[in-house]
């Protein structure tokens, strides 16, 4: 059987409409404040509408309440961000593989926090993200990263919330044997495939494995 997947659509930039293709079926779509015309324009019905509504544009805002989904409005005065928001909502339906798509956007302090906020539920289900042009799988030591991808893409191995140690690689052009890789140091940027199939595993931290091209599978 498929897993079942939520795919929630965040704000910012509009995604690639090449993106489309490449997203899996989702059984649960989630639309965070403006991500509803994203999800909307690629064709999907979001289930749910969540956040403090400040960038979702009035006529889609009216949309949503006469649609089927279910609003769920918070203050805009608030500790999370729609994006948290939206994730909590998965994990509290308990869905075990989640999926996030972005265009990108203006505000590179959201970024930062959406992919840290990705490694946040990470222990708990299988993280993933299309942002702008890259594709962005969460590895930790529960879960490694099975990707395919075409040979001579670049990938790069980022650290998150502290060192990743015990990395180790397959299908890279400068493979890793149960190394570390420190949070405040560059050396997993800018990696080149050598085979379809790349495997990313580590012990112990976390990683943002980001490629530049938007084909991924978990």
């Amino acid at each position: 059987m498929a897993p079942r997947h939520a795919l929630i659509f965040i704000g910012g930039y509009s995604p690639s409409p090449s993106v489309r293709n490449q997203l899996p079926e989702p059984a649960l779509v989630i639309a965070a404040d403006s991500g509803w015309a994203h999800a909307t324009a690629m064709g999907f019905q979001p289930d749910v509408l969540i956040g403090d509504m400040d960038s979702i544009q009035p006529k889609h805002l009216v949309d949503a309440h006469a649609s089927d989904a279910e609003v769920i409005e918070h203050p805009t005065d608030k500790d999370l961000t729609d994006t948290e928001l939206a994730l909590q909502l998965a994990r509290k339906f308990e869905y075990r593989h989640i999926h996030l798509v972005s265009g990108g956007g203006d505000r590179f302090d959201h970024l930062i926090a959406m992919v840290h906020s990705l490694v946040h539920h990470a222990d708990d289900a299988t993280m993933s993200a299309h942002v702008g042009d890259h594709y962005i799988h969460i590895v930790t030591p529960r879960e490694a990263a099975q990707l395919e991808l075409a040979v001579g893409s670049t990938v790069s191995l980022i650290p998150l919330g502290g060192n990743a140690k015990g990395v180790t690689t397959s299908g890279l052009q400068w493979e890793l044997q149960r190394d570390t890789l420190h949070s405040f140091a560059s050396r997993g940027v800018s990696n080149i495939t050598t085979s379809p199939e790349v495997r990313i595993s580590l012990r112990t931290g976390a990683l943002a494995v980001i490629s530049s091209t938007n084909k991924g599978n978990q």
